[in-house]
């Protein structure tokens, strides 16, 4: 389906929700200011920790991981801090909203038909951040995007994420949280947020999907976090996950499923520097056509550093080894590894992220391991000019690979800093090849400019 006359219904839109988002603040004062709110980020509790020098206040998550209480925003690095900014009802508010014009190029390879569409996109964030007890917390976040063309819905870039999150039991020396993500697509392609996003503050990453493809897309992903503290130093986390994708159309399904766990020990050498081991197994089982399990099994040891307040790196290596079931083969070994490095100036940050393991969650249904590496840069102009880069690279690591890269721009000015109204400008170009069994992705280039307004009333006011 082509949409190349969408340009009308795109300044509509833009139009009208700056004329929304114009008034919005004022009804938002008009709100129960005596509700009773957090304005408060969830402090780690490890009362272990005191900083040997001023500059050692740690940037991530190094030490006690199983002692973090932090939520995320849905899809991004940005902490969930309970702060109910905008428009709120009891635990209910809404910390966002977005209108987004989109021009999308793509150029298919082979025999896949290039496609052309410009379409307006409108997207929000609904949240329900309860704290239950003097420790425990709920925070359920729900982000639908609706797109229009021509004055319809156009359900390509019309989408649902979801996210809940559970600190279900917290002591001194335990830990137990629950996380759930679900995402559906109409089609397997989205914008209006970060491939890759870094908060150099607390050295939190998140990567989502940057794959495209015909068909609808479905995920979930849950994972159980059980931790404990052997010692002051040392500690042992369990985490059992869970997830299962879907992508297709009429009868003609792929679907995916990952059973698995990971058990890691830790133990902090100094304030700034940590050790551990960890072990994960998991089955992949996928059906398109025929079914088919692989097993995974791995061991690697891990370090974290803390050099500065501004400065920290955290990695992994060790050896995977898998077996297929079907066709039955022999036992595979090969290098494991994973890399997060994040980098702070007075204006400026710089990050990297490598890993390797499954793509269920994040656009390919596939019983083979990948590696994707990310790094961005970001950049403070001005008080009110903000503007990044970056990339990305994914590439399965077995036979009949599928492989996919992207490099992106973001720009942001703070156009009224009391309403938290912001103009965005991005740009991104990715490319896709195909293996020979990933039919269920795009073959080509693809480029996606987008500029619109987003209203954002927790945006540091200048």
């Amino acid at each position: 389906m082509k949409s190349n006359n969408g340009s009308r219904t795109t300044a509509w839109l833009l139009c009208t929700l700056s004329f929304t988002l114009a008034i919005i603040p004022s009804f938002a004062v008009g709100q129960d200011s005596s509700q009773e709110t957090s304005d408060k980020n969830p402090q780690r509790q490890d009362s272990s920790k005191q900083p040997e020098k001023s500059d050692a206040s740690p940037a991530g998550a190094l030490g006690a991981g199983w002692l973090d209480t932090y939520f995320y925003q849905i899809g991004t690095a940005g902490l969930l801090a309970g702060n109910r900014e905008g428009l709120h009802w009891g635990g209910i508010y809404i910390p966002n909203a977005s209108a987004t014009g989109v021009i999308d190029r793509f150029e298919g390879t082979q025999t896949v038909p290039g496609q052309l569409y410009n379409v307006a996109v409108l997207q929000t964030t609904v949240v329900y951040d309860h704290f239950i007890g003097h420790n425990n917390r709920l925070a359920l976040q729900y982000q639908p995007s609706i797109a229009f063309a021509n004055g319809q819905v156009f359900r390509d870039f019309s989408n649902q994420h979801t996210s809940l999150d559970l600190l279900l039991f917290t002591r001194p020396r335990w830990n137990v949280r629950f996380s759930d993500g679900f995402l559906y697509r109409y089609a397997q392609r989205g914008v209006g947020y970060p491939y890759f996003d870094a908060n150099p503050v607390t050295s939190g990453t998140v990567r989502n999907g940057f794959l495209d493809g015909p068909t609808r897309w479905l995920s979930d992903s849950a994972n159980l976090t059980i931790g404990y503290a052997l010692s002051p130093r040392s500690m042992v986390g369990i985490t059992p996950n869970y997830t299962f994708s879907e992508s297709g159309s009429g009868a003609n399904f792929a679907r995916g499923v990952s059973y698995g766990g990971n058990v890691n020990w830790n133990y902090r050498m100094s304030e700034r520097q940590t050790v551990g081991l960890t072990y994960y197994g998991q089955l992949i089982r996928e059906t398109s056509g025929t079914t088919f399990d692989t097993f995974y099994h791995t061991l690697a040891g891990k370090m974290g550093r803390q050099f500065s307040a501004t400065w920290s790196i955290q990695g992994s290596t060790g050896i995977t080894t898998s077996t297929s079931s079907i066709p039955k083969s022999s036992r595979g070994w090969y290098f494991y590894g994973s890399l997060e490095a994040i980098k702070q100036f007075s204006h400026s940050s710089i990050a990297l992220n490598y890993s390797r393991g499954d793509t269920l969650a994040t656009g390919l249904i596939s019983s083979q391991y990948a590696d994707r590496a990310d790094m961005s840069f970001q950049k403070r102009i001005s008080p009110r000019l903000s503007w990044s880069i970056g990339g990305g690279y994914l590439h399965e690591v077995q036979n009949r690979a599928s492989g996919a890269w992207y490099a992106s721009s973001h720009a942001q000015f703070l156009l009224a800093p009391r309403a938290g109204l912001n103009a965005t400008l991005d740009y991104s170009h990715k490319g896709q090849r195909l293996g020979n069994v990933a039919t269920d992705l795009f073959s080509g280039n693809r480029d996606i400019f987008t500029f619109g307004l987003m209203w954002q009333p927790a945006q540091t006011q200048y």
